[in-house]
């Protein structure tokens, strides 16, 4: 992005859509941040934003600067945590922080496509009356920050001035193109924006620890499978989500799946706690809707919190409320109720074998 002067104006314009894929979450980017705020934290002071701007399951820490009289804040540095690693990003010349600190950042997912965008905004003052507002939308990809540019409006003193995608236009046709940007288009989700704002001195370990804890978690990309899926040797139908490079089946379809298998087993669902609970042994009894066809498109899943147990133990999984379906990672399902996977690279099959215990 270059700086460019309108008529006493700073005006700097940003947009995007994601399509970038999930990757794998963990607790551990926590401590890599906290190591990464210290090292960038200068004592004229910072803000930092946590925003889950790949939308992962794990947020992205964003650096900026002290807003000065223009009161916006340029981005300084940008950190991602990826496979177990932090990771410094690259960041487009002259980005700013989202500072709309109602939402911070909106996420959108388009109804037809099941592609998403993540929006922001900000405005970048240059002295009474002279002003720009920006809509903005992030990108994170091939570890690069970057924006482009959708729609500004620009007041120099008794004059405004419309832009859509970088291009002068009337104030009708600048409003009709804004509020029509999400025909189309489901907000998801409003991040929740995690800030730590610290000005004139570097932020304590105790601040950066309760920045940190204090993240929310929020969606996290599901990416309709394309897999192949056989069980015992037979390809089977069903639908199937990729969340942080692992696949994900809808419990009761797999339940219905196996049932008649030695790895069948029921599932119930207690209302008024919340509970699911898994019975090895038994088989499923069906309650309408197993095994729908998939439409293929891209959704959104946000962590399930609901307790499970199998045969009456508490047990731990990993697992995401799509659609309002329960879906569970499979390995995780496999290695509690008794049965194996395995992965073809070269044929991109899974199969679930349900004569051989689980192995890694």
């Amino acid at each position: 992005m270059k700086k460019r002067i309108l008529p006493a104006l700073l005006v700097l314009v940003l947009a995007v859509s994601l399509t970038v894929p999930a990757l794998a979450a963990d607790s551990n980017w926590k401590s890599a941040y906290a190591t990464a705020i210290q090292k960038e934290a200068d004592s004229w002071g910072n803000i930092f934003q946590l925003a889950d701007l790949d939308v992962d399951g794990t947020p992205e820490l964003i650096i900026g600067g002290v807003p000065g009289s223009g009161l916006f804040s340029e981005i300084q540095a940008a950190y991602t945590w990826k496979n177990g690693s932090l990771q410094k990003l690259n960041v487009q010349e002259y980005m700013m922080l989202s500072t709309n600190y109602t939402s911070c950042y909106d996420l959108y997912r388009n109804n037809t496509t099941g592609a998403y965008r993540i929006e922001g905004s900000y405005t970048l003052r240059a002295g009474m009356g002279y002003y720009s507002s920006i809509t903005a939308c992030y990108s994170l990809s091939n570890n690069c920050l970057t924006n482009t540019e959708p729609y500004v409006t620009s007041v120099s003193g008794t004059t405004t001035t419309y832009y859509v995608n970088g291009s002068k236009t009337t104030a009708s046709k600048y409003t009709s193109a804004y509020n029509g940007r999400n025909s189309g288009w489901t907000k998801v989700s409003t991040f929740v924006c995690k800030e730590l704002d610290v000005y004139w001195k570097k932020p304590t370990s105790s601040q950066v620890q309760e920045f940190l804890d204090s993240y929310p978690a929020g969606p996290a990309l599901a990416q309709s499978s394309t897999h192949n899926i056989q069980v015992d040797g037979k390809p089977v139908s069903i639908a199937a989500y990729g969340i942080n490079g692992n696949n994900y089946f809808k419990l009761r379809d797999l339940a219905a799946l196996l049932s008649g298998t030695q790895a069948q087993f029921q599932v119930g669902w207690n209302a008024d706690t919340w509970t699911i609970t898994l019975t090895t042994g038994q088989s499923y009894t069906a309650v309408g809707g197993e095994l729908a066809k998939s439409d293929g498109l891209n959704r959104f899943g946000n962590p399930t919190n609901s307790p499970v147990y199998v045969d009456g133990v508490l047990t731990d999984f990993t697992a995401y409320n799509i659609g309002g379906n329960n879906y569970f990672k499979l390995r995780d399902l496999g290695q509690a109720l008794g049965f194996n996977v395995t992965w073809d690279d070269a044929t991109r099959t899974v199969s679930i074998l349900t004569d051989q215990d689980y192995s890694e």
